[in-house]
């Protein structure tokens, strides 16, 4: 999948939009979060940050078997960000927090951060096999005659779901889709008219 082959190239991927700009929040976390390392080539310049404590000490609880982890300071970044914001339901950051790239059995994953160190959500893409029977009941049920092209696991406090990319000739759309196969939201557009509907109650909102 694309999005697979955007993840092996993550490294580079963190671009000149990775930089360190502040605003009257990260005023103070700059004297701790200074730049620690820059790689640079022809094209393209990777710069990663030093984290408070609390942020390192919380991301570790959380992931202990997390390797190769690169943070940098938050930056909307949609060649690396294919998840859908608005249908996560996660909070809009700023150039404050930050994002954590890693791996986890040579699986890449993102993670989020805000300044005072509260985890907001992480996620990876996975296999359409790597789908829980739910899921993909769920699927087939609300959304026959779609082609999957993308999914991706999203994690935050509030539960475990699949962000699930879909095609049906000039049909599009995305679902929302809880571990237990609970339809979260859906949106896209079907014979050229929008949809954008709630199917359930988001608890993050």
């Amino acid at each position: 999948m694309k999005k697979l082959l955007v993840a092996g190239a993550v490294l580079s991927a963190f671009t000149l939009g990775c930089n360190s700009s502040d605003d009257g929040k990260a005023g103070n976390a700059d004297s701790l979060n200074n730049a620690s390392s820059t790689s640079t080539t022809s094209t393209t310049t990777t710069r990663t940050v030093e984290v408070t404590p609390i942020i390192r000490s919380n991301f570790e609880k959380t992931y202990p078997a997390a390797k190769q982890v690169v943070w940098v300071k938050y930056e909307p970044m949609p060649e690396v960000e294919s998840i859908d914001w608005e249908l996560a339901g996660w909070p809009r950051l700023d150039t404050s927090d930050y994002m954590a790239n890693f791996t986890i059995d040579n699986s890449p994953y993102w993670s989020w951060y805000t300044y005072e160190g509260d985890w907001v959500g992480t996620y990876t893409p996975v296999n359409t096999s790597g789908l829980p029977d739910p899921v993909n009941t769920t699927v087939l049920r609300e959304f026959p005659g779609y082609t999957i092209s993308s999914v991706n696991k999203e994690n935050d406090k509030n539960r475990t779901a699949y962000e699930i990319k879909m095609q049906n000739g000039e049909d599009k759309m995305k679902a929302l889709i809880a571990e237990n196969g609970t339809l979260l939201k859906k949106k896209g557009k079907e014979a050229g008219i929008k949809i954008k509907e709630k199917p359930v109650k988001d608890s993050l909102k």
